[in-house]
Parts: structure tokens; sequence; C-alpha cells
């Protein structure tokens, strides 16, 4: 099977997990986050409540790095992005150990990977660990075929 697991919200949830937030704007934003993360989670994916709140969360830590934004501050952008590229190498890192897998590809917020049915259980034990390790949520879809056309 062929396998894509995603962190939900990666890096708003990262940044509320792990207390990140724009120094000047203090330990608030985080609660704020939070709480619109929350909301987001209320309605239906695809829904256009779940869309807009998904471009707030996602839009704020991307001016994070802009020095026309209110959110600038390179600090929390690079302790946002590098923790989280290091917590996913973790997550693929114990993957990999698993009999049969084969890392297709990997992303900013997840990774597709093949496997046979029958390790699945040793995927969930893995990824079961991760996620109450680091406080991050996955998603995942399962592709009976994959085509990667452009990868930038």
């Amino acid at each position: 099977m062929i396998l894509d697991i995603d962190v939900t919200s990666f890096y708003p949830s990262l940044a509320i997990v792990n207390n990140l937030y724009p120094e000047h704007l203090g330990q608030l934003f985080c609660q704020i986050y939070a709480r619109l993360k929350t909301q987001r989670t209320g309605y239906a994916k695809g829904s256009i409540e779940n869309l807009m709140l998904k471009l707030a969360l996602n839009g704020v830590f991307g001016d994070s790095g802009s020095k026309y934004s209110p959110f600038f501050d390179m600090k929390y952008l690079l302790s946002t992005t590098i923790n989280g590229q290091l917590l996913l190498c973790m997550l693929a890192e114990h993957l990999m150990k698993i009999d049969s897998l084969t890392m297709i590809q990997a992303n900013t917020d997840g990774m597709t990977f093949k496997v046979r049915r029958d390790k699945l259980d040793d995927v969930r034990v893995v990824t079961d660990w991760w996620q109450v390790q680091t406080q991050l949520d996955l998603e995942e879809v399962e592709y009976s075929r994959m085509w990667i056309k452009d990868v930038n």
C-alpha cells in the first residue's frame, strides 16, 4: 500500500505545542493561535469556514518571514521550521526501520511511503509513539497509485 501522512496544521501546531511565538507579541500569541486552531477543527474539512481559518493560521506563520509584517520574527520562523524538519526526520528514521517500508517522498509537513499491509500495525506503533512524543496530530491518506510530475 502507499500511505501519505502529514501533520495537521503543521507550523501553527509546532508553535502552539512548543510555545514558540514572535518575541515582540509574547506568549499570548500561542493562546490565541491555539483558539484559532481549535475553532478550525469545529468545521468540516473543505468548508469555507475551515478554509478561512486554515488560511489565517498559515498566513500568520508565513508572514513571520516578511519584514513588512506585524508577525515578523526570524527567530520564531527558524525555530519553528528547523524544529519541525528535525521532528519529521525522526519520524522518517523510525519508519524506515520497518521491514518492507520504502520511502517515496518527504516534504515540509509529511511523507509518503510504500509498505506491505501486514506491516501496517508496525507503522501505527511508530506513528502513535511519535504523536505522543511531539503532541502533533497526523492525518493519513491511502493511495492506490502515485505519480509525481513536478517537485519544487
